[in-house]
């Protein structure tokens, strides 16, 4: 009686759905994948190069900065609010500097230096704390000066 419960019972069984090949660019290829690493080069490569822009006008701000001596009452060292200038300048071209050495060796050896959640972090307290002080000496500027 069993052996004939047993062939009566029916199983449904149902195929499996065809999968279809995934969207270009999905990373299901290796199309994708080359696809996929030639934009995250290009994204590095044109950090590095904003970066590199942004180094280029600290510099040329802390040179600005630095060398405005033009006596009596335009001498720079007279007023607190250049003085601060001068001190943003230094930081922001010490920072950008350091971004930019980071990233010149992430790209030439290969491995990062700092873990990616790290240097996230570092990148964003740090253009904080930049982007803070260059509205305060903006707004010292402004408020000092009628």
């Amino acid at each position: 009686m069993s052996a004939s419960k047993e062939s009566d019972t029916k199983i449904d069984v149902q195929s499996l759905p065809e999968t279809s090949a995934p969207p270009p660019g999905a990373g299901g290829s290796a199309a994708g994948i080359f696809r996929r690493l030639k934009k995250d080069d290009l994204v590095k490569r044109g950090s590095l190069g904003l970066r590199g822009i942004a180094l280029v006008f600290s510099l040329i701000s802390f040179i600005l900065v630095a060398s405005n001596k033009h006596g009596d009452w335009k001498e720079f060292d007279k007023y607190e609010e250049y003085r601060y200038l001068l001190a943003v300048a230094i930081l922001s071209s010490l920072y950008t500097g350091g971004q930019v050495y980071r990233q010149v060796q992430e790209l030439s050896i290969g491995k990062t230096l700092l873990q990616p959640r790290t240097a996230a972090l570092i990148d964003f307290f740090g253009d904080q704390v930049r982007q803070l002080h260059i509205y305060s000496l903006v707004l010292g500027i402004i408020f000092h000066f009628p």
